[in-house]
């Protein structure tokens, strides 16, 4: 076991809610305070997400993301003792009959999300609540990481697809009825992605979850998480994005992305402080660390 899964083994030790995670999120807030990672991309991103913003308000908002991190760290770790603690963490869930209907007629289901909230306990609590989800992921390149996020997946009942997955993968596993998690808020590249605008600005966006639902004709489902106190949450299901039904297959794919980008960025403008706002969403518009 390599000394960064030691740490973070020994510090699941003091994550129970209560004091103990209290100290442990207390700790973390004072460390990401004093090295205050990715800050001039965090607060660019504020700036172009806000142009009519002052920097006190942006300081404030990468704040509220550095204790939001904090604590997601801590229930993130708790969570690998328990997995089951989600269901209880998670204190009311609206329009869960979104994703109930089709678990029961054996409909596929593209569930949309973002790096908002505490996405790993959603995805925790899907799973503990009887969902079939598979998620597309990409690892982190530290193994240590990428084994203790394997091994907690695992434990809660995730499965997970590759993100250089070839999409017949997807596409079996859609028709077959099954629940596929996309977490559609990073930058693609310009070969990947299509210009679609997100905040106000045009993003290279990942057309995956567009291109699976034209093509399966299984509904995307937005579904979010949010923090209302530490250990407390709200899970959102909203109403499946309508399929456009004018122009072809590129063009019905691009206003389908646009949709979804229209979905996230709504979420995140009402918790702006739960989204990770320290990757280049718009790429190299945003200046180096």
């Amino acid at each position: 076991m390599g000394w960064k899964k030691t740490v973070l083994m020994s510090a699941s030790r003091f994550s129970a809610p209560g004091w103990k995670a209290g100290i442990l999120s207390g700790f973390l807030q004072a460390g990401l305070a004093c090295v205050r990672p990715r800050q001039e991309v965090a607060l660019a991103n504020l700036s172009l997400a806000y142009p009519h913003s002052d920097t006190p308000y942006r300081r404030r908002i990468l704040g509220e993301v550095y204790r939001h991190l904090s604590w997601m760290t801590a229930e993130y770790l708790a969570l690998q003792k328990d997995p089951s603690q989600s269901l209880s963490w998670v204190k009311r869930c609206d329009g869960e009959d979104r994703l109930r209907l089709p678990l029961e007629t054996g409909q596929g289901v593209i569930v949309l999300t973002a790096h908002l909230g505490n996405w790993e306990l959603l995805a925790a609590w899907l799973c503990q609540r009887g969902y079939p989800l598979t998620a597309i992921v990409r690892d982190p390149d530290d193994r240590d990481y990428r084994e203790t996020i394997e091994a907690f997946r695992s434990r809660v009942g995730l499965k997970t697809l590759p993100k250089q997955a070839n999409m017949k993968a997807a596409v079996d596993l859609l028709r077959k009825g099954g629940f596929l998690g996309i977490l559609s808020d990073q930058a693609a590249g310009r070969t990947e992605g299509l210009p679609v605008p997100f905040m106000g600005h045009s993003a290279y966006t990942f057309a995956g979850a567009a291109s699976l639902a034209i093509l399966t004709g299984c509904p995307i489902v937005p579904v979010f998480s949010f923090r209302e106190a530490p250990f407390q949450h709200l899970v959102e299901i909203q109403a499946p994005l309508p399929f456009p039904e004018l122009g072809d297959r590129r063009e019905r794919i691009l206003e389908l992305t646009r949709r979804c980008n229209q979905a996230i960025e709504d979420a995140v403008r009402r918790f702006p402080g739960q989204w990770l706002w320290l990757h280049r969403r718009w790429g190299r518009r945003i200046p180096a660390d």
